[in-house]
């Protein structure tokens, strides 16, 4: 059996929303991974010397 037109459209629409769904779940997860592993070090200054 083949697709008609209508029913592409809509298996493509739902492979963009999942691909759409998965770039923002691996931004996220970067994001967090990221602050998780370097959160520590936002808050101090280089060598010790502050900006005033």
């Amino acid at each position: 059996m083949h697709a008609t037109f209508f029913q592409k459209v809509i298996i493509c629409a739902v492979a963009a929303l999942a691909a759409a769904g998965l770039i923002e779940w691996a931004k996220v997860f970067v994001e967090g991974a990221d602050k998780a592993l370097n959160g520590g070090y936002e808050h101090r200054t280089v060598m010790g010397t502050e900006k005033k």
